[in-house]
């Protein structure tokens, strides 16, 4: 590109390099945080995998998720009111529990989406490969996903304008799609209309069955916070942040019910038969396209493709904001806190984050195999683990952000957040036991593990050698730099508990 980056050669800058403010909307933002949840690939993904156990209730399931999910999203649109930064978690840790707490959360979240982009790397050229191959065309997968990642990197380069644009077109597309097949599901499925879905009893597991199936609802909703990096460049971000984040919860939760209940009424889940048929079918929903309208089965094909690839463009906008905030506040390498002088864009964060989802997405491909969901099952179990305890310490925080605030709320800032963490306790237990799991799925725990004991290596380096890194964590907010040096907000003070 002919373009030359503005390098900041002097590290020790007073002024901290910032994102371009101002240049999102409201629909963008919601955008990111829709795209990211993958609504899709969560439901021809998650729908079989939570089948065994909720059998008849998975709707049910997905409710229970999708009302746990609301108590979370209220955490992130509390803080999104008050801290609007590209930092996310980790700016709301740091500012409510201290510059460790801060650190720490950073820490487990840019590795939690880093999971992400390198199996969303292998997943879209693997599954754009079966697609062409379908259709007697065969291009090795990676160079398929080369070439994706090509397209990512370009977008995330010149544009999160045009990135979160392309995120709303192609996400409107995959949710029309499917839509119109549950439509069509639900009014040729005669006797599979019923509300007993909604009841635990149409699970043989009962109540117990219910959570185990909640435990894929929940996971299909990570990534529902993720419009909150933008707050650095969203027009009024204290409105539009909580907006986006709460209106994709609430759209993409009731599209994961109203699929769900298609997929267990066109199936006739109320059936033994039906049951039985819908247990043994890894792809339920091609089949429901099959059954019901095969004029949709290429057309269903096709808007998956986009869901996943939408997906990776999203992944890889909210990482790189993440670390260059991070690198920004120098607990990174303070080159991945650079901005491009034209466009804008965290430009070295962003090279670093291609250049890790290759190396790593072909490096593990190697090891695990090249199948769908090889590379993405498990990096995606690695990504899920370290996110929902992020969104525990976030909960955590608002309790503590809000304890002496006048402003504060008992039901939002303390009955909420601790609804959401006792709601995320069941799933994350359920992907992190290291007993009962298959092989590479048994390592999980450690690695979540060694990485968690590595961060307390890098922060007690940090608290003994340069504390004021620390110190400074997470206080570059979506605000003027004078109202932060005066110690402020416009809208009221910024409550920060030393580390």
């Amino acid at each position: 590109m002919a373009t030359q980056p503005a390098v900041s050669g002097d590290t020790t800058a007073t002024k901290p390099q910032r994102l371009q403010k101002g240049q999102l909307s409201l629909p963008n933002c919601f955008a990111l945080s829709a795209a990211l949840m993958a609504p899709v690939i969560a439901v021809i993904l998650n729908a079989p995998a939570a089948g065994p156990n909720s059998q008849g209730a998975l709707p049910l399931s997905f409710l229970v998720a999708f009302v746990g999910t609301l108590f979370v999203a209220n955490t992130v649109v509390q803080f999104s009111r008050r801290l609007p930064s590209s930092g996310l978690f980790y700016n709301y840790c740091s500012h409510a529990l201290g510059g460790g707490a801060g650190f720490y959360t950073g820490w487990l979240y840019f590795a939690a989406f880093i999971m992400f982009a390198i199996g969303l790397f292998t997943a879209n050229g693997i599954f754009l490969h079966d697609f062409l191959a379908s259709h007697s065309v065969d291009i090795a997968w990676w160079i398929l996903s080369l070439a994706l990642m090509s397209l990512v990197l370009g977008l995330s380069y010149r544009s999160i304008k045009a990135s979160v644009r392309v995120d709303l077109t192609l996400l409107g597309l995959e949710i029309l799609v499917f839509s119109v097949l549950a439509v069509i599901a639900i009014a040729n499925a005669g006797h599979g209309n019923t509300l007993h879905y909604f009841t635990p009893g149409a699970s043989s597991k009962g109540v117990g069955g219910v959570g185990l199936g909640a435990v894929f609802g929940i996971l299909s909703f990570v990534g529902f916070e993720s419009a909150a990096v933008l707050g650095e460049e969203t027009r009024n971000p204290r409105r539009a942040i909580p907006l986006a984040v709460i209106g994709a919860t609430v759209i993409i939760g009731v599209f994961y019910v109203f699929e769900m209940y298609a997929l267990a009424a066109g199936s006739h889940l109320n059936t033994q038969h039906g049951l039985n048929a819908f247990l043994a079918d890894p792809t339920p929903f091609p089949t429901l396209a099959h059954r019901y309208a095969s004029w949709m089965t290429n057309i269903i094909d096709i808007a998956a493709v986009f869901g996943l690839f939408s997906c990776f463009l999203a992944v890889q906008n909210a990482t790189v904001r993440v670390i260059f905030s991070m690198g920004r506040d120098k607990v990174l390498p303070g080159v991945f806190g650079s901005v491009h002088k034209r466009f804008h864009s965290p430009y070295t964060a962003i090279y670093a984050v291609t250049a890790l989802s290759i190396g790593a997405g072909l490096g593990l491909s190697a090891w695990l195999g090249s199948s769908l969901t090889d590379v993405y099952g498990w990096t995606g179990s690695l990504g899920t683990v370290a996110v929902i305890l992020v969104y525990m310490l976030g909960n955590v925080a608002l309790i503590r952000y809000f304890w002496r605030d006048s402003e504060r709320n008992i039901f939002k800032h303390i009955v909420a957040p601790i609804v959401g963490i006792v709601a995320l306790a069941y799933p994350l237990w359920n992907t992190v036991k290291p007993t009962g799991q298959a092989y590479p799925y048994n390592l999980v725990f450690w690695i979540v593990l060694g990485w968690v004991v590595a961060g307390g290596v890098v922060y007690y380096y940090f608290r003994s050698r340069s504390p004021e890194k620390l110190a400074a964590v997470g206080r570059v907010l979506a605000e003027d730099e004078e109202d932060l040096a005066e110690g402020h907000l416009a809208s009221g003070p910024i409550h920060a508990t030393p580390a």
